[in-house]
């Protein structure tokens, strides 16, 4: 037992010590210089009609209202631009209907009552097995090859739990997590070109930074 719990003691540093001397991965190049990032939200599977447009919709806004602020570019939706190009494709998505929410209930209740049972008998349970169906849309995020050496990213899913929940609602969850994400990926790649670039923070990180200016 001594032996086994100093190897994974062992095993968890070096992978510490890997971890800390890797390099993080740069979105962008060095030299990369755009005016506009074009961001190109593909839709092509999406089969649900209300569903692209509650992304279109709300990553429209988002684009006005981030071409109202101070920033050292700007962004345009959906131009068909394919340089200075962020591309978000939808690969899959998933929504809970009927049938999803009648097995997560079914497998809940059996999961509750095997645990039930296991504890009256002595079984330390403290939980039954509870299965909560999810509505789930995986992205393939990238940047075309002129400002980016990553032409693509690791495959993003975003779940919200859908159980019991009518599918506008699931809609309005998933898009609005969908376009959270795709605000983080522009505020990475808007840090990383003031970085390249020199270019001083934006004023509202200034003064979070020095609160008593």
């Amino acid at each position: 037992m001594q032996r086994l719990t100093s190897f994974v003691i062992f095993f968890c540093l070096i992978l510490l010590l890997t971890s800390s001397c890797s390099q993080p991965k740069l979105l962008l190049k060095p030299a990369a210089t755009f005016d506009t990032l074009h961001l190109e939200l593909d839709l092509s599977i999406v089969q649900q009609y209300e569903y692209k447009q509650a992304l279109l919709q709300k990553m429209k806004k988002f684009t006005e209202v981030y071409n109202t602020e101070d920033h050292p570019f700007k962004l345009a939706l959906n131009t068909g631009a394919t340089t200075s190009n962020c591309n978000i494709k939808v690969v899959r998505v998933k929504f809970i209907g009927r049938k999803e929410n009648l097995i997560g209930t079914a497998i809940s209740v059996v999961g509750l009552g095997t645990a039930a049972t296991l504890i009256a008998t002595g079984f330390p349970v403290p939980v039954g097995w509870i299965h909560i169906p999810s509505a789930k849309t995986s992205l393939q995020p990238g940047l075309s090859s002129d400002i980016s050496d990553l032409p693509t990213f690791q495959r993003v899913s975003i779940n919200s739990t859908g159980m019991y929940r009518s599918l506008d609602k699931q809609i309005d969850k998933q898009s609005t997590k969908v376009v959270k994400y795709v605000v983080s990926v522009v505020q990475s790649v808007e840090k990383e070109y003031r970085k390249n670039k020199n270019l001083p923070e934006p004023v509202k990180e200034r003064q979070k930074t020095n609160p008593g200016n």
